[in-house]
């Protein structure tokens, strides 16, 4: 495995628990495993069940991540990145999103990624709920899969700016959009996220490698070993027990409808409390950034999976 630049932060369970994350959402229903990992001996798993409720019907276990104060400022820029792997493909209906990020205190989520099926979107909100870049058939299950951001901060889509990569190819190179809700320090939370709807399927996803950087090479947006490299098969068992206190609380005024139609309202924080409100084939780049909140994000969540099955049934 190559060298790379020593990051802020690390989240790679390598401690044998989830201790190096600030909190987690659900915490019960996330073990820690040795198989399989994309690097080093430990990788987290997260299952999904009905009853990982949250407070406001949600159905979510993840990680939360918030970066020292101040490194989301106004100005500031980071860089952030994190490896999963799904034993088996996540279905349509419902979609699930797999990470965001999002404002303490208010609970605005400024940008997520959504996956249905093998489809994944990443989604701006601000000024309103704009879909920047999607790509058919990327999230393969069996294979452990890499993404990661750079942020420049702004409340002004003038000046914020954001990149993305998905398993080491950039799809979103030097978007302006608004990347800050307000002043408050923002956070970010992996895992599993859907609406406050049942479900049939009990999905797991596994976790590995997260890191915080200042630059592109702390974090390095390739697999080891290139796209497709590292990490074991096997789905593992279902998660009993594992790391984290399930004590933060937060909603969310955030909703982002993901393709799959799940309003991924945010909210966590390390035990603090919250307000309660709530594609074309390949790959292809979009511009401008939103925000969506309430039953407004559950109607476009509703359009948003509509309009993707009328694509896929025209084809």
């Amino acid at each position: 495995m190559p060298a790379f630049a020593a990051p802020v932060w690390v989240g790679d369970m390598e401690t044998n628990d989830t201790s190096q994350w600030d909190n987690a959402l659900n915490g019960e229903h996330i073990s820690v495993v040795s198989s399989p990992v994309v690097q080093g001996s430990y990788a987290a798993q997260i299952q999904l069940t009905n009853d990982a409720t949250w407070p406001n019907g949600l159905k979510r276990v993840e990680l939360h991540h918030g970066p020292e104060s101040g490194r989301t400022d106004e100005g500031d820029e980071l860089y952030f990145a994190w490896s999963f792997y799904l034993p088996e493909t996540l279905p349509e209906d419902p979609g699930s999103t797999i990470g965001y990020w999002e404002s303490d205190q208010s609970y605005q989520q400024m940008m997520a990624f959504n996956v249905s099926g093998e489809h994944i979107q990443f989604i701006t909100q601000r000024p309103e709920y704009t879909v920047q870049w999607e790509g058919d058939g990327k999230v393969t299950a069996g294979e452990w899969h890499r993404i990661a951001t750079h942020v420049r901060w702004s409340t002004n889509e003038a000046d914020g700016r954001l990149d993305v990569w998905f398993d080491g190819e950039q799809v979103v190179n030097q978007l302006a959009v608004q990347t800050l809700a307000d002043d408050n320090d923002h956070f970010t939370q992996v895992g599993l996220l859907r609406g406050a709807v049942e479900f049939g399927d009990s999905p797991i996803i596994f976790i590995d490698d997260a890191v915080e950087g200042d630059t592109l090479e702390d974090v390095h947006p390739d697999l080891p070993g290139g796209e497709g490299g590292g990490g074991g098969g096997g789905g593992g068992s279902p998660a009993e027990g594992g790391g984290g206190a399930s004590d933060g609380s937060g909603g969310g005024t955030g909703g982002s409808p993901a393709s799959g139609g799940a309003p991924s309202t945010g909210g966590g924080g390390s035990g603090g409390a919250g307000s309660d409100d709530s594609a074309d084939d390949g790959c292809s780049l979009r511009a401008n950034g939103g925000s969506s909140s309430g039953a407004m994000a559950i109607a476009l969540a509703a359009v948003g999976l509509a309009a993707i099955r009328r694509r896929r049934a025209d084809r």
